[in-house]
């Protein structure tokens, strides 16, 4: 038997294991053998990892791609082409301005199967109304299965509509997904840093909302799942309190899971004095205590997966912070760097285990939105998204270098040891040393199944 591609002589990496000198066979798009290296069949196409690891593409669960409107900060080809170039090979696109409904819905899914070089499914919201609740058996059909609802203004929703939003997912076997900030501790904050103390500085914004509203909205949502049940999904969890909020409701036997941010894990407010509003994001930075919590509970059960919430705003955008942060974009860019970051960082800096690295940024987010095992796995029968990651490689992070249309990131400068060096999506290749390859349109929806 001869196989479309071998990857070969890689140090194979999942969520479960290493293992040296073994590699993948792939035919028709589909991982067809995983095997030690004399294991393997004959292939029309080699290629020799020379002792790099190979290991699933990563899942962005969290990243802002497309919205109609704001389509001057990144779209369906620019966002896929970061992704591809990053080693991410499916990107969960969530609502940033518009309202994702069936219509919108329609529209992300047809522009994103023309322009996309990688995979992606998208999120539903923001859930605001009882014509939101309405609809969600319509995009249950679509293969829409996650929810997006605030706890804060600009999108608030109340806590009981909330629980309702719970019972109503939960009947079509789908998630919530939370922005967990509680708005009357985002308001008194609020007040008193802008309207009482007068401040327009950039670490106003972070000072004004404090981690208590993180850990007062956790708190309740959980105590809504432990009364009616259903799945919550904790967004862009920044907060080491958070994280133990988490943990104990597994431990209850709760159904809720978290993402942090890879900037959550790498900032804190004091980077706010040399990058000011460049580094305005909401919930906002925190602590180096926050940080180290938020790396230990990737192990402890407190953080399930890394995602981006890239949102990335133009310099414009964001200079104008300097003078007046409150009217400054408030979202960075991030999908190009989360795997290397991530890798970089908790490999070498904080210790985190290959395996649960690979765990955060590969298989749980898949298993969390209904996508496991054909996301984010090596095995027979899963997609070929592949991705070939040079832990050697030293590679300095600089804007001109990467993909986003915005052309700045945070991490510029900082040096990351490790890089994708070769990135496929269902075997295809769509990312070569760092570039983008793949052909736009390659891309194709993803729907999300039930999570019972």
């Amino acid at each position: 038997m001869t196989v479309d591609l071998v990857v070969r002589g890689a140090r194979v990496l999942t969520s479960q294991f290493m293992v040296e000198g073994a590699g993948v066979a792939v035919q028709d798009g589909k991982i067809v053998a995983l095997a030690k290296d004399p294991h393997l069949p004959e292939a029309s196409q080699v290629v020799d990892a020379d002792g790099k690891i190979l290991m699933p593409g990563a899942i962005d669960a969290h990243a802002h791609i497309y919205d109609p409107d704001y389509t001057h900060r990144e779209d369906w080809r620019s966002g896929s082409e970061a992704a591809a170039a990053g080693g991410v090979t499916l990107l969960i696109d969530m609502p940033l301005v518009l309202t994702v409904m069936p219509e919108l819905a329609r529209q992300k899914i047809e522009v994103g199967e023309r322009e996309s070089l990688v995979d992606f499914s998208l999120h539903a919201g923001m859930m605001t109304s009882e014509e939101h609740l309405r609809r969600m058996p319509e995009l249950a059909e679509m293969g829409i299965l996650s929810f997006k609802a605030f706890t804060t203004k600009p999108f608030l929703a109340s806590y009981d509509y909330i629980e309702e939003l719970l019972i109503r997912a939960s009947e079509l076997g789908g998630r919530i997904v939370v922005h967990s900030e509680d708005d009357q501790v985002i308001e008194r904050g609020v007040h008193r840093v802008r309207d009482v103390e007068g401040r327009k500085d950039p670490l106003a914004h972070h000072d004004s909302r404090p981690p208590e509203a993180e850990v007062v909205a956790v708190a309740r949502i959980i105590e809504s799942v432990a009364r009616v049940g259903g799945y919550y999904h904790v967004a862009h969890l920044n907060t080491a309190r958070g994280a133990e909020l988490v943990a104990h409701a597994k431990a209850r036997g709760l159904r809720v899971t978290s993402e942090t941010c890879v900037h959550y894990l790498v900032f804190t407010k004091d980077d706010v004095k040399r990058w000011g509003p460049y580094l305005k994001m909401t919930p906002p930075l925190r602590t180096k205590e926050d940080v180290r919590g938020l790396w230990e509970a990737l192990l402890t059960g407190g953080v399930d997966m890394i995602a981006t919430d890239h949102a990335p705003g133009t310099r414009e955008e964001k200079e104008i912070g300097w003078d007046n942060i409150w009217e400054a974009w408030g979202g960075i860019p991030g999908v190009e760097t989360l795997l290397p970051v991530s890798m970089s960082e908790g490999l070498r800096r904080w210790g985190i285990p290959p395996t649960v690295l690979c765990a955060a940024l590969c298989a749980n987010p898949a298993k969390a939105f209904g996508m496991y095992p054909r996301k984010g796995e090596l095995a027979p029968g899963s997609d070929a998204d592949l991705v070939v990651y040079d832990q050697n490689l030293e590679v300095e992070i600089k804007a001109d270098r990467l993909h986003y249309k915005v052309g700045w990131t945070p991490y510029e400068g900082i040096v990351v040891r490790g890089w994708p060096v070769l990135v496929t999506v269902r075997g295809e290749v769509v990312a070569q040393d760092g570039e983008p390859v793949g052909r736009p349109g390659h891309g194709e929806f993803v729907r999300m199944g039930r999570w019972r």
